[in-house]
Order: C-alpha cells, then structure tokens, then sequence
C-alpha cells in the first residue's frame, strides 16, 4: 500500500502528512497540466491496439448460457415520450415482491449497456457502440445481476455478455441473503426482482489514459446507471442506486480481485408496490 498511495500532491497546496485528504491526493495526482513534466497526454494507441480493446468483452465460455428475448426499440407500438421519462425520473423504494419479465430485463440490459452499433477502426475492424456513452469507447463496466425473481430464469448470480445479448449463470441458488450480506442489510434487497451489480475493468480505460482514466471509469459507470434509470422509468418499474456495500464481500462474492476488476455500484430493479 506504501507503494500505491504517494503522499505528494501532483501540484498544488501541500500539506501535513495527517492532514492529506485521500480524495484530493487523488484528484491532484489526476489532473491534466499543460506543463508536460507534470501530466501526460492520452497513449497513442496502434489500429492492432485497438481492435484488441475494441473486443474487450467479458465472457464466462464454461457457464451456462440463457439468450435473451430480442429487443427492437424502433418499433415500439406506443413509445413514451422522452420529456415524461425525464420528469418523471425518480428513485423508487416500493418494490413489489413479484417476478419481473424476461422481456423487461432485457429490454433493460439493451438499453442500458447493450451494443446500438459501430464504428469503423483505422486499419480494418469495427469498435462496438453501445447504449451509454464511456471514454475512449473503451467501455470498462461490467454488469452482473443477482436474480431472485424473474420470468424463466432460475434464481442465481448472471454476468450479462454483451456481444450475444445472453445471460451467463455463474452460481445457481437464491441469492437474496449474501446479497443482503453485501448491502449492509438494505431491505431492498428481500423486495428487488433483480439486483444490479456493476463493476470496472480499470485497467481498459488507464491503458489509454493512464491514472486519470479511473475518473473515466467512475463517470461511464455514471453514464450507465442514468440509462438504467430510464430505461426502467420507460417500462414503469421501481428502480434505485446505492453504493451501501461492502467491497470486499462484493468483490468476493463476483470472483474478482478488487484491483483490476472491482465493484462500483449497486442497482435494485423490480414491479413497483402498489
């Protein structure tokens, strides 16, 4: 930890050593300078770079893989109006303890972080363009949902893989009480249809734009949960955000380390209470 946390402002103000605060160490030590001795500009990235990132995809080949239904949002019959989604963007508490659809969650999944098209690459290739906006297209999230109640899915832990649109399972069985555990006993959690876990991949996007990058990662993670937000206001179902977890157990819980992959942010979906 010696080593990782320098306790030298970039520039700026010094102060005491027990007087640094650790989020403005880090916001010093992230800040673009003109001086070039004391920031460094984004990596020049190769085209063979870059179709590598390009397929930067997370995928579990040994899980059992669910599709999900097709989702074609051009074509909907009776489309909401943006201007209502927006004002009426709320985060809603009340969840009913019913299953959600199968067609809800993957419209939800689409809207939120699923491919809408792409981009040429210099040198052949195409860079995948999904739903939220994120640096670079460098996309660093990663979705995983705990199920406890949806249409056609058994209860359990999925990573969602997003070039096929399909649900991996990577522990079967409720997980309503470890999630409980991770979310330092929110209620939410007994109620939710599915609980959103969302993670980053740091290293995509600092491969680029080195440390600042991981400000990249926090802001296309925010990205992401405002298309969740709307998403699932469209679709008149309950939805809110938290970051009231515990890391480590959530960490523990995905099968990821915490450093190159660590947990963000915490979503609940479900039917709303009536």
């Amino acid at each position: 930890m010696a080593q990782i946390l320098k306790t030298n402002h970039a520039i700026g103000p010094q102060k005491e050593t027990d007087q640094i605060s650790i989020s403005e160490l880090f916001h010093e030590n992230t800040k673009l300078q003109p001086d070039p001795l004391n920031s460094k500009p984004p990596a020049e990235v190769t085209p063979a770079e870059m179709r590598t990132m390009a397929s930067a995809f997370k995928e579990y080949t040994l899980a059992y893989n669910f599709p999900l239904p097709p989702t074609n949002i051009e074509e909907e019959s009776s489309p909401v109006i943006f201007d209502d989604i927006v004002s009426s963007r709320r985060s809603v508490r009340n969840f009913a303890n019913e299953e959600l659809s199968l067609e809800d969650l993957s419209k939800i999944l689409q809207q939120t972080y699923g491919i809408t098209g792409s981009i040429p690459i210099p040198g052949g290739g195409e860079q995948c363009i999904r739903a939220s906006a994120s640096a670079g297209a460098l996309y660093p999230a990663e979705i995983y949902l705990g199920i406890r109640k949806v249409k056609g899915l058994k209860p359990g832990l999925y990573h969602y893989n997003v070039p096929n649109h399909e649900l991996e399972l990577l522990k079967e069985g409720d997980p309503t009480s470890k999630l409980s555990e991770i979310c330092c006993g929110q209620d939410h959690v007994e109620k939710a249809s599915v609980i959103f876990l969302i993670s980053g991949v740091v290293a995509r996007t600092k491969f680029k734009y080195g440390e600042r990058g991981y400000r990249y990662v926090l802001l296309d993670i925010g990205h992401l949960g405002q298309n969740l937000y709307l998403s699932c206001t469209a679709l008149d179902l309950a939805v809110m955000t938290t970051c009231g977890f515990y890391d480590d157990l959530a960490n523990e819980y995905l099968s990821i380390n915490g450093i190159d992959e660590t947990t963000f942010y915490v979503g609940f979906v479900g039917k709303k209470e009536k």
